[in-house]
């Protein structure tokens, strides 16, 4: 598959695929600038090419806006395979690029929030 990086280029063109789907709401609108300001961060909002929930969403841990300690990880805000996208191997190679991009970047390693029902925890990976 083929992947859009959003940017501060190209945001205002590109649907940003997430729970919010209309982009006349103010959601997007307030989404697409709280965006804009953590892209100078090290922010990473790669998405497909095709229309919709099929993204990863990441930054430098000590740029994150979670309460953690994780400097020299990488922090996964948000990874969204659903509908038409699932069971093909998008989400494993959006993941292999957040990976990849992260070796490159010199971290250590990754993290991300994890929400099952009501339940939080965080989770670690190891390259």
């Amino acid at each position: 598959m083929e992947y859009i990086r959003v940017t501060n280029e190209n945001i205002e063109k590109e649907h940003i695929c997430c729970a919010i789907s209309n982009n006349n709401d103010i959601q997007v609108s307030s989404k697409k600038e709280w965006l804009k300001e953590r892209f100078d961060d090290g922010l990473v909002f790669l998405k497909s090419e095709q229309r919709g929930k099929c993204f990863i969403e990441y930054i430098p841990a000590e740029n994150a806006w979670n309460p953690i300690v994780a400097d020299s990880y990488m922090y996964i805000n948000c990874l969204w395979v659903a509908g038409s996208f699932k069971g093909h191997g998008y989400g494993a190679e959006l993941l292999n690029i957040c990976i990849e991009d992260s070796k490159n970047k010199g971290k250590k390693d990754y993290v991300y929030y994890l929400r099952q029902r009501k339940n939080l925890f965080w989770q670690t990976l190891n390259f």
